[in-house]
């Protein structure tokens, strides 16, 4: 998949001329339903003025809107939100939901050929390589209407993170963003039965965690305690960090005020990080499946009792425990509290407010004016009541001026194995459907009580850190950074293993961070820090 969205990817800068040509003398589209001669940026638009039916706007309008579609909320066309958006906007929404095994892989093509509908979900890393389609004209700049985009417009005040998105100084795009969060992320999780079992208490250092795991080793011969998941590109850059350092570039608030840091190159700080993983490994502790474990093998392990310990998604836990009291009504996960490394730090990464996925507009639609006020109702306390818990007094109501999930509407789906997924599938709300303002309020309603508690666990801990988006690049550090990753990446990825595994001697490392400098590991950390720079 990766080669093919790299060729893809090459596609498209190979066609960025013939893509302005195309937008350049290309006839305008047929209108939607009800919609008005288009308009520029400084002209009035007959579809802006306040209504006086209640709704956005007075005459109805057609949107197709291209999203993915996941198997764990698949996508319903004609929804409950999407029924309620028309009451409330008048505007008519067309979904055209495609595969997401395949999703980033599409929308490469359609960009490329310039065939895409009025609205589009664009993955962040797709929407970053369009930056020159943009450019040439394919997307409406939103940033041109502002002037009708007012909940948007302090949306965009209030998250400065969005200036990374922004191609020359214009935003061609909405970002999917979370209006309220549950906190979560990459966490560890433990066996919390078989610590009172065992007499032992929680590890709070990595330390005290290498001895619980050799006690659950002692007392468990069959098990391996410790479990990861789709290698190192997964787990690397999040243990790296809380272990003192970061995988491979990576932003570090903690050196010298906040700098981008090619982690492998610093022999100090890295080697640390392999020198714990390769104990945990040579003595049975780690999974020796680690670098080839699936999700789902990943999942079975820890939902079977193979595993008991684990430091990913924490929301994995809940279904963990279901699984394994089934057979034990015992048995469950629970998160503990950050650990210190070695260098007396307590640091980790949490999952950030934001996605930053991209609902693009294409600049073929002919009030592009009325679209993005539209997509600005999208951001306001309406349309996120609307796309988030779908339609009050059937779904939701509101108590005390906030959104309560009705108990009739959470029974439906308590028995269904992703509850909350159903009932998002259902309703046709929540992240993975037509929303851009995500509240996560939903999930917490009708999830077991153990995530708000792990949310709230959180707040104990100052060590958290939301990763931020790399800063945008021009041309020419995009072209250098590509040339040295190729270079940096391709041995970094192809070594680590043998270090964890023992394969390779880490005595060895410290010549081998020389290399990774020799080929451009510094190169690429001043790469990173002058854009940021830049940017500030």
């Amino acid at each position: 998949m990766a080669a093919k969205q790299k060729k893809v990817i090459s596609l498209i800068s190979s066609m960025v001329l013939t893509g302005a040509a195309l937008i350049g003398c290309s006839t305008q589209g047929t209108p939607p339903a009800g919609s008005q001669k288009a308009e520029g940026p400084g002209q009035k638009s007959a579809e802006t003025k306040t209504p006086s039916g209640g709704k956005l706007f007075d005459q109805p309008m057609t949107l197709k809107v291209m999203l993915p579609d996941g198997a764990s909320q698949p996508i319903v066309t004609d929804s409950p939100s999407i029924q309620e958006i028309f009451k409330k906007t008048n505007v008519k929404i067309e979904l055209q939901p495609s595969p997401d095994t395949n999703y980033a892989e599409k929308v490469q093509t359609l960009l490329a050929t310039n065939n895409i509908p009025e609205i589009i979900r664009i993955p962040k890393t797709n929407f970053l390589d369009a930056a020159p389609l943009a450019k040439a004209g394919m997307f409406v700049a939103v940033t041109d209407y502002l002037d009708v985009a007012p909940n948007f417009k302090k949306v965009m005040e209030q998250n400065p993170e969005i200036k990374k998105l922004m191609v020359d100084g214009k935003l061609y795009g909405f970002p999917v963003m979370g209006k309220w969060k549950v906190r979560y992320g990459q966490l560890p999780l433990i066996r919390d039965d078989l610590l009172k079992k065992l007499n032992l208490q929680a590890p709070t250092t990595f330390e005290e965690l290498y001895q619980v795991l050799k006690k659950f080793k002692e007392a468990y011969p069959e098990t391996y305690p410790i479990t990861f998941r789709n290698g190192i590109a997964n787990f690397l850059p999040y243990m790296a960090y809380t272990l003192g350092s970061g995988y491979p570039t990576y932003y570090d608030p903690d050196v010298n005020g906040g700098k981008y840091v090619y982690g492998p190159a610093h022999s100090a700080d890295f080697k640390p990080v392999l020198t714990y993983l390769n104990k945990l490994y040579s003595e049975k502790l780690l999974d020796p499946d680690y670098a080839v474990n699936t999700g789902q093998t990943w999942q079975e392990k820890l939902s079977s009792g193979k595993s008991l310990f684990y430091y990913d998604n924490n929301t994995f836990g809940l279904t963990f425990t279901k699984a394994l009291q089934a057979k034990d009504p015992q048995a469950k996960f629970e998160q503990i509290r950050i650990l210190k490394n070695d260098k007396g730090q307590t640091r980790n990464y949490e999952y950030p407010k934001d996605w930053w996925h991209m609902f693009a507009i294409s600049s073929k639609v002919k009030d592009p004016k009325a679209v993005v006020k539209f997509m600005d109702w999208m951001y306001s306390d309406e349309g996120v009541m609307v796309t988030n818990f779908g339609i009050e007094g059937e779904h939701y109501k509101m108590d005390n001026g906030k959104p309560v999930v009705l108990d009739s509407v959470l029974q439906k789906f308590t028995d269904k194995k992703d509850p909350f997924h159903a009932m998002q599938s259902a309703l046709g709300t929540g992240l993975l459907a037509f929303a851009t303002y995500v509240d996560e309020k939903p999930l917490i309603a009708i999830s077991p009580p153990e995530l708000d508690k792990w949310s709230k666990l959180m707040d104990q801990d100052k060590g958290y850190f939301q990763n931020i988006m790399d800063p945008p690049f021009n041309k020419e550090e995009m072209d250098k950074l590509k040339q040295l990753k190729t270079q940096v990446d391709t041995l970094v990825q192809q070594e680590m293993d043998k270090f964890i595994m023992g394969t390779r001697k880490l005595s060895e490392y410290e010549d081998f961070a020389k290399q990774l400098e020799s080929k451009g590991a510094l190169e690429i950390e001043k790469i990173y820090n002058d854009a940021n720079a830049r940017l500030k």
